[in-house]
Order: C-alpha cells, then sequence, then structure tokens
C-alpha cells in the first residue's frame, strides 16, 4: 500500500472519530393543573454552529393516560426551527409515540430550544418518562446523544412544605403523596438531592441508586441536600395515625400537622430514648435527660423501645 493512501484511510479514520457530537433533552417538568390543560414541552439542544444541520428527525414516546398530543402539536416561534425556510411535520398516528421531522433551506444555528410539543394534561395524578426512541440530524452527522426527561401532574390543593438544611436531616410527611413513587416525590429537589433512606429502602439519583419501594408515610427517612431547599409534598392526610413500634430502635415520621409534647405522645409507653434522626437533641427519660421537647411535622425520629408498642397521634 502506497503512502498516499495510508495517509488517505489516516485521515478518513480521524475525520470519522472527530465527527461532532450533539446533546439533545427533554427536560423534568412538574405541574398542579386540572385535566384538559394544555403544556409544552421544549425539546433542547447544544450548539449547532458549524454542523450544517439542514433536517431532523426524532421518535418520542409517552403515557398516553398521562399527556395526548394536541393540535397544532408544536409550536417553533421563538426556537431554532423557526428559522426562515424551516418546515416542521408531526404524526401522531402510532399510540403512545410522537413522530417530528423538519428540514429547511438554511443551516440551524446555535443552541437552545429546537422546538416546543404541545400536550393535554390527561389525568390529575400521573407521570410519564419522555423517552427518545431515535434522533437524527441529517443522515446522522453529527452524532446525538440523547436525555430523557418526565412529565408529572398532581393535584396539590392539599400539600405540606418541609424546609431541609444543607446537608444531613431528617424527614417525614403527615400527607400520603398523591403519587408516592419516591422518584416522583423528589423531582423538584433532584439536582440537590444526594440521598434519601430508611431501614428498607433508599434512593439517590447521584449515585444511580433506584427506591425497591414507594414512600411510606408512617416512616421517618435520613436525607442529605447539598444546600437549603423547600420540598413540597402534595397528597391527602393520613386516617390512621397510630404507627407499631418494636422493641429496639424505630424511625418514625409525624403523622400530623401540628406540634405535640413528646412526654405526652410518649406516656405510658415503655420507652428508653426519643432523639432527632440527624441531630444531638434527646428525651432519655431514665436518665432525667431532656433537651428534646416536641414531635415537630417534616422531621423524623428515632425511638429506642424496651418493648412494643403503638406511638398514637391526636387528630
Amino acid at each position: 500500500m502506497n503512502m498516499q493512501l495510508k495517509n488517505l484511510i489516516f485521515i478518513i479514520f480521524l475525520a470519522t472519530q472527530l465527527q461532532a457530537q450533539v446533546l439533545v433533552t427533554a427536560p423534568d417538568l412538574s405541574y398542579s393543573d386540572t385535566v384538559g390543560t394544555t403544556i409544552e414541552i421544549p425539546i433542547l439542544t447544544e450548539d449547532l454552529n458549524g454542523l450544517n444541520v439542514i433536517a431532523y428527525q426524532f421518535v418520542i414516546e409517552f403515557d398516553e393516560n398521562v399527556i395526548l398530543p394536541e393540535n397544532p402539536y408544536f409550536i417553533k416561534s421563538g426556537t431554532l426551527s423557526g428559522a426562515a425556510g424551516w418546515t416542521v411535520m408531526v404524526n401522531t398516528i402510532v399510540q403512545n409515540q410522537i413522530t417530528v421531522g423538519a428540514f429547511g433551506a438554511y443551516p440551524l444555528s446555535g443552541d437552545g430550544e429546537l422546538i416546543r410539543l404541545v400536550f393535554n394534561i390527561e389525568t390529575l395524578n400521573g407521570s410519564t418518562p419522555i423517552l427518545f426512541s431515535s434522533f437524527f440530524y441529517n443522515a446522522g452527522n453529527p452524532d446525538v446523544t440523547t436525555a430523557n426527561g418526565s412529565v408529572t401532574n398532581q393535584d396539590c390543593s392539599n400539600s405540606q412544605l418541609i424546609l431541609l438544611p444543607s446537608g444531613w436531616s431528617g424527614i417525614s410527611s403527615y400527607l400520603i403523596p398523591s403519587i408516592p413513587a419516591m422518584e416522583t416525590i423528589f423531582l423538584p429537589v433532584e439536582n440537590t438531592l444526594q440521598m434519601v433512606y430508611n431501614f428498607t429502602n433508599s434512593y439517590s439519583p447521584v449515585f444511580g441508586i433506584q427506591p425497591t419501594m414507594e414512600w411510606d408515610s408512617h416512616s421517618g427517612y435520613f436525607i442529605k441536600v447539598t444546600e437549603p431547599v423547600q420540598l413540597i409534598v402534595c397528597g391527602s392526610e393520613i386516617i390512621n395515625r397510630e404507627i407499631p413500634l418494636i422493641a429496639g430502635w424505630n424511625l418514625v415520621s409525624v403523622v400530623s400537622n401540628n406540634v405535640h409534647f413528646i412526654d405526652e405522645i410518649m406516656l405510658g409507653l415503655d420507652v428508653e430514648i426519643v432523639k432527632e434522626a440527624v441531630g444531638y437533641e434527646i428525651y432519655w427519660p431514665a436518665m432525667e435527660i431532656q433537651t428534646l421537647y416536641f414531635f415537630e411535622p417534616g422531621k423524623a425520629y428515632l425511638i429506642k423501645m424496651n418493648s412494643e408498642g403503638t406511638l398514637v397521634f391526636p387528630d
């Protein structure tokens, strides 16, 4: 093989290795709207300058029980696809799927919203992933990587605001979440959430740990966030305000929207220690030590029992 041919092969190989890669994403969106409300889902792209993008096509999958494509199906005004000479087409024939194709006389440039898709909310409480099953710029050049998103709608007519300090703390709720999936509950604080767990379940988007169970409103949780945040839990009030306690340690929630004196709630129970889930405040009656006086809504507590019992919060 002569040297010129070797050089040509090397240049072709190098060109394929240096082919641009562009990230296209769908966001995670949360709503508290009525059924029939129209929403817009932006499809976001990294910088297309100099990549000669004159066409694109993608397919997105979703759950039609949660959202449904709504005419006119897309909005290109104010997006990259709103450039002069560009045409967008949509196909919604396949159930739980939308196909979008577009082409133009001039290459797209810049980054941001490529297009906005239009949907109707179909349920008061529900969540669906927004999954890219395919995405192509031109005929595959530049190469595209995709990041999926989600849409969640919850009835927040009844909600609880929980303030989380930076670092580790304890958390609980006196509501039964309308969507009890851990991923959905903590979606609004996902960017700051490091870990949340109790004795039987854990969730960490940072470390890729997926929960094995839904949120348990009768349990407390340990939680770590990287900065102070506010978490809003939407749902219905707990009817059963009794929490069974085993001999030994228990991690409990406060299933009441009121503050209660610890010594009143623990009266008649064979308790050894009550303490903050995270912290040094403690109630230790046998040793006559008390720096912890209240059960507060939104917080979690560790209770060590000498024998079984039942923790009851009054209405």
